[in-house]
């Protein structure tokens, strides 16, 4: 894969970060976990990158979900 392809792949990746921390939803969660799937598969990020996203995207939904919580009276 050359650089330039690659570097398109990390782009997307990335602005679906952006927009899954400017607002959440299942629908962009999905992407992101299939773009960086994909991004896997394909060899446009390694191994220790993709689990890198993963873990990221992973913090993000727990944040979320934390947040839920407290809005709803669930936590103290």
């Amino acid at each position: 894969m050359n650089k330039s392809t690659r570097q398109a792949v990390v782009d997307i990746i990335d602005s679906r970060f952006t927009a899954i921390c400017e607002n959440f939803s299942d629908t962009l969660r999905g992407e992101l976990v299939m773009a960086i799937d994909l991004a896997g598969l394909t060899g446009a990020i390694d191994i220790g990158e993709q689990r890198s996203y993963t873990e990221r995207l992973n913090r993000i939904i727990e944040r979320d979900h934390e947040q839920w919580m407290e809005t709803n009276g669930r936590v103290a």
